[in-house]
Order: structure tokens, then C-alpha cells, then sequence
């Protein structure tokens, strides 16, 4: 049956880009109206990487039902109501329905529209372009020609492999200033987000002792391998038990926007929220023609074995799934997808990770990770299957690890950020001779930096001894400060708000 392509005329582009007829028509998107209402108002530390004053083509990446779309009518907004840019230069258009052909009708009406008008910067918007197959054909299209000179660019994408690989056949072309990486992520906000979000009190107290800026503090954290604890650091111990119920929030919430909102505003979490989540999860998946019972199967498997390395055989033995590479896959396509994370073992003999032995498999967020056990196990109530994780020594103590994991990934990111960047490469675990585990290393430069999560009430000398291969190593722990020798130990609310 032959199917015919959608013709589109400016009039339907129009209904889209509403600030067209009224800049502050804008202000009743469905996107910003839902913001707006937000009893809790998330703007991500993203937005001000962003820099649309020259020609650059960004995209944006990350997890379904994050923010990004809501990030990019933000972007719109300030464009609008604070910078006066012509509203008829802003476009915006979203791909989860469109063809190739269809991406290119699109984008090329709007720019001879547009160009035909004004010779002033346009500022282009492409949502959820990775449902297109080889949109990076269309982009480069336009580029060739050079209808992107004056433009500025942000194409976002749910699926991280689609976005990736296909930017990194536009080389060259996507302007921006030298050594700026022009592939952004935005996961879930991270604790510190969390924390300044819920509690503006503390966000003044990093204000005071100049901890504001990610920079100020990633480099307080690798002091502490040097021996040296800033004062500054100590003085956030007396906002302790404020961090501590803050992130006993967290771990029910994650740092997805909306499911922090309905649970701060009704004290739960609807089954309706969680059956979301596991439907865009699956659907992403399906997409790319992958079994929605092989990948049940699989997740239950890693909770089971979580936080234990294991091999790709050993995972296949949980299912019924006959190839060890075929769980690979599905482990991957986890990670592209932003719903989990593999770290290898520290090779001593290149100081790098080693991808043939048993490998480490994360959720990489509380409350994904919640949504997951639960479906994974059949649980007829999410929210009450929650609360029974966390109130499970077991299970709570294997979601701090996925917590702690996911955030030395993104600290190890602000410590290496480019665009390629892969945080298997720089965050490890490490097993000695005589099988003494170190939770995680992080690599950076020629330097290895230990950390060793140990949540309980107490801590001992003897905690630190995984350390002795480094002779130097950073404990999380629940509740205290204390050095030991080379070693120190520091609350896990405490670091989580320095990442």
C-alpha cells in the first residue's frame, strides 16, 4: 500500500510555533503552563551551556520524561521575553511522528519562509529527532547548502547511540567555540539539584563558603586524597540532618521533575506514574526490535545479582535467553537509553578498565530503579513495593550503590568533559590478589581516586583496609567525618551535595 507523504505549508508549521501571531503566547505552552503550576520549578544548570549567539548545532540527550522539551520552550521563553528576538525566528517542531522526507519538508519550509523575510539569526529547535532514521542526512543537507549560516541549533534525542553515532558523522559542521562540547546530556537532577531545589537554605551556606560553583567543589573532593579537608567543607556539617531526610527523599523520587512533584505535593507515587515510566522504557526498546519479556527477565536477573560483578554467561544463566550475547545487548541498549550503567574491573597492568572480566551493572536512578524491580517482579503496587525496598537493608544498600555510581560518573564528567565521553573509561571497581573489593575508582589523568561505600551506623579502622593497595581512599559512609591514617570518610549526603 502506498503511503502518502504529509505536504507542509508554513499556516501548519505555524500551530507549533504559536509566538508566531504573539511572543507571549508562549506563556500558555502546555509545557511551560506545567512548569509554572510546579510546586517545585526545576530549571536544569544545563540552560547556561548552551550558547545560541553564534552558529553551533547542539543536541541535547538524556532519559524519556526528563525535561528536555520542557528545557527547550525555557530556552524559547527567555529568547521571547527577555532577549526581544523576533518570535518568527524561533522555530520549533517535534519529530516523534515525521519521515525523513517528511524532517526535510519541515525544516526547508520553515527556512525559505523565513530567509525570504529576515537575514537576523534563526533559532531552530528539533525535539525527539532520533525517531527519524538518518536524520543526520537531512542535517547535513542543509548545511551543504549552507542554509544553517546564521542559525543556531538544538536537536534532542531519547535514544543516546542514535544521537551519538549520528553527530559523529557530521564532523566539522556543527560550529561553536573550540574544545566546547557540543553533545549535551540532561539526566535527572543529581543531589545537589535536589538539595537546592527543596532547600534554599542550604543552597545559601555553598553560596557563603564559595562551594556554589561545580568546579570549586569537585576540586575540594580530590583535596581530600591529598589529606586535606577544607573548612568550608566541615561547616556543612551543622546542615546534617537536613541533608540526610533530603536524601532519604531522594531515594524514594530519583530527580525526575514530575514524579518529585506528585510525590512532595501527595505523599506517594501513583501507580499511573510508575506504569509510565516502564511503558516509554519498553516502548524506546521495541523501537529497536528488542523482547519486552527477554528484557524483564534480564533486569530481574541484575537485581538479583546486583551489586556483584558478574559475567555476561552468568546473567544469561537467570533467563531463558540463549546467548550470552544477546544479554550484552540488551545490557547496552539499557545504557543507551540512560537506564543503566556497566563498570568494568580496574586492569592494574594499563591502569584502564578491563571489558573481558566480569563486569558491575547499575540502575541509574532511585526512582527508575523502583519502577523496574517492581514490574521486573510482578508487583501488583509500585509505591508499596517502594517503600519495601528502602525499609530492606538489602536492597536499600544496593540503590546507595547505584546512586553513588551514577554520581562519580557525572563528577567524572566535569573533571573530563568532551564529547565523547564514556564513563566506563574513567569509573572502575577494583579487586586485589587476594579478592579485597574497592567499590569504585575513578581515573583521571594519571591518577587513581578510591571510594568504598559503607552505609551502616559504625565505622572502624578496619573499614579503610580495601584502601592499602593506594594508600590512600575516600569512604562514604552514613553518618561520619573521620581520617585514618592517608584515608578519610565523609557522609554520603555530605559528598553527594560536593558532586
Amino acid at each position: 500500500m502506498l503511503v502518502m507523504e504529509k505536504i507542509y505549508d508554513i499556516s501548519q508549521l505555524a500551530e507549533a510555533n504559536r509566538w508566531w501571531v504573539n511572543k507571549n503566547n508562549i506563556s500558555d505552552d502546555f509545557k511551560i503552563i506545567n512548569w509554572e503550576e510546579s510546586k517545585y520549578k526545576w530549571s536544569p544548570n544545563l540552560k547556561k551551556y548552551i550558547k545560541l549567539d553564534k552558529d553551533v548545532i547542539y543536541t541535547v540527550r538524556g532519559p524519556r520524561q526528563v525535561g528536555k522539551t520542557t528545557l527547550i520552550k525555557l530556552i524559547i521563553k527567555d529568547l521571547l521575553l527577555e532577549e526581544g528576538i523576533d518570535p518568527e525566528n524561533i522555530f520549533f517542531w517535534s519529530f516523534e511522528n515525521n519521515s525523513p522526507q517528511e524532517l526535510n519538508k519541515i525544516i526547508d519550509t520553515y527556512l525559505r519562509w523565513r530567509s525570504a523575510k529576515s537575514a537576523q539569526r534563526k533559532y531552530l529547535f528539533l525535539d525527539e529527532i532520533s525517531a527519524v532514521n538518518d536524520w543526520q542526512k537531512e542535517i547535513m543537507h542543509f548545511s551543504n547548502r549552507g542554509d544553517l549560516v546564521n542559525c543556531s541549533v538544538v536537536i534532542t534525542g531519547s535514544h543516546s547511540m542514535d544521537i551519538k553515532y549520528s553527530t559523529e558523522r557530521m564532523p566539522g559542521r556543527r560550529g561553536g567555540d573550540k574544545n566546547e562540547p557540543l553533545d549535551k546530556i540532561l539526566m535527572p537532577m543529581k543531589f545537589s539539584e535536589y538539595v537546592k531545589l527543596l532547600c534554599p537554605e542550604i543552597q545559601e551556606a555553598l553560596s557563603k563558603n564559595n562551594l556554589l560553583r561545580g568546579s570549586e567543589r569537585k576540586e575540594k573532593i580530590l583535596k581530600l586524597f591529598d589529606g586535606e579537608i577544607d573548612s568550608r567543607i566541615e561547616n556543612l556539617l551543622v546542615y546534617k540532618k537536613e541533608l540526610d531526610s533530603i536524601f532519604d527523599t531522594y531515594l524514594y523520587t530519583g530527580g525526575i521533575p514530575y514524579v518529585i512533584n506528585e510525590y512532595l505535593v501527595d505523599n506517594e507515587i501513583s501507580t499511573k506514574t510508575f506504569n509510565s515510566y516502564i511503558g516509554w522504557i519498553i516502548g524506546d526498546l521495541q523501537k529497536y526490535k528488542y523482547k519486552e519479556d527477554y528484557f524483564k527477565q534480564i533486569i530481574k536477573a541484575i537485581f538479583k545479582t546486583m551489586p556483584n560483578p558478574i559475567s555476561w554467561n552468568s546473567l544469561k544463566d537467570f533467563t531463558d535467553i540463549k546467548t550470552h550475547t544477546t544479554v550484552q545487548d540488551y545490557v547496552s541498549a539499557m545504557e543507551d537509553i540512560f537506564v543503566g550503567n556497566i563498570t568494568y574491573p580496574l586492569s592494574p597492568k594499563t591502569g584502564g578498565p578491563n571489558p573481558v572480566k566480569n563486569k558491575k551493572i547499575y540502575i541509574s536512578d532511585p526512582f527508575i530503579f523502583h519502577a523496574l524491580h517492581g514490574w521486573s517482579h510482578a508487583k501488583q503496587d509500585y509505591f508499596e513495593n517502594l517503600k519495601a525496598n528502602l525499609l530492606n537493608l538489602e536492597m536499600k544498600s544496593k540503590l546507595i550503590e547505584c546512586v553513588v555510581h551514577n554520581h562519580l560518573c557525572r563528577w567524572s564528567y566535569g573533571l573530563n568533559p568532551r564529547d565523547l565521553f564514556d564513563p566506563k573509561d574513567h569509573i572502575c571497581y577494583y579487586r586485589d590478589k587476594k579478592e579485597r573489593e574497592i567499590d569504585f575508582v575513578a581515573i583521571y589523568g594519571d591518577k587513581i581516586y578510591p571510594f568504598e561505600v559503607k552505609y551502616q551506623s559504625s565505622i572502624s579502622n578496619s573499614d579503610f583496609s580495601n584502601f592499602s593497595s593506594f594508600n590512600r581512599g575516600l569512604l562514604i559512609s552514613k553518618d561520619h567525618t573521620m581520617r585514618y591514617k592517608n584515608y578519610y570518610s565523609i557522609p554520603i549526603s555530605l559528598f553527594l551535595l560536593l558532586i
